[in-house]
């Protein structure tokens, strides 16, 4: 069961994040204002479904404990409560207008093909027939138990939007606790720690036959690849190494 569940970790680690060339490019410090702008409109449709994706997931956990671990997961999200933050998508969206995103912009956020196959894919593992630990696999575990967005020069997601891009306070705090601390941490949240151990937990609970297992491991490949074809898109869509690069004006 360990072994299977490593099994998915190293899936998620040979595609994780900063496999994709727009991960790179924005760590790199190269995103232009356009292709930030896009970022946050395209991710937007897959993050604003989020936190009804968990519930899925909650509302067929039979553990007590274990759907406890997930309410606060779906609390956290919705309030920044626990953290002490705002609101989790809100504060996306702040990151959002700092890169010029209007609200009206993102009540009004494109749903490409490449965006709409992902948020097809959480809906269908997390709220429809199909196993939850599919949605386990390939919606909790895969956001929550990402590897560091981190260089090889050690900037982080959130360093680089403070200390490259400049974008105030308000501006990365959604950094703070998504893929996300400085490199003396490791560049990733307690809670997102805490959030991938519950993942880890509820996969070796409940993925416990062969068939059940390779459903979860199908899922999380499928997630993998779709993934990064809507990665792929925004950079192939939105990036111009012609125009500027941006940089945050007060």
């Amino acid at each position: 069961m360990s072994d299977f569940v490593a099994e998915l970790d190293r899936m998620i680690g040979a595609r994780k994040k900063m496999t994709s060339e727009l991960y790179r490019t924005i760590l790199a410090g190269k995103a232009t204002r356009r292709l930030l702008h896009d970022f946050v409109l395209h991710r937007w449709p897959i993050k604003s479904f989020w936190t009804r994706n968990i519930l899925g997931i909650a509302s067929r956990v039979e553990d007590h404990r274990l759907r406890v671990l997930l309410v606060e997961n779906i609390y956290e999200e919705e309030t920044g409560g626990l953290s002490g933050s705002g609101r989790h998508l809100d504060t996306f969206a702040d990151f959002g207008a700092a890169v010029g995103v209007t609200a009206d912009e993102l009540a009004h956020a494109p749903v490409v093909p490449e965006t709409a196959a992902v948020v097809e894919h959480n809906v269908r593992v997390c709220n429809t027939g199909a196993h939850f630990t599919q949605g386990v696999a390939s919606v909790l575990l895969l956001m929550e138990g990402q590897p560091p967005i981190v260089d090889q020069g050690g900037k982080s997601m959130l360093s680089v939007m403070r200390d490259v891009y400049g974008l105030p306070e308000k501006g990365y705090e959604f950094f703070v606790h998504h893929a996300s601390a400085d490199e003396g941490e490791d560049a990733v949240s307690e809670l997102e720690d805490e959030h991938a151990a519950a993942a880890r937990e509820l996969l070796r609970r409940y993925c416990d036959t062969p068939e059940l297992r390779q459903g979860a491991i199908t899922a999380l490949a499928d997630a993998l690849e779709l993934r990064h074809r809507h990665f792929d898109m925004i950079l192939r869509t939105a990036y111009d190494p012609a125009e500027p690069v941006f940089r945050h004006t007060a």
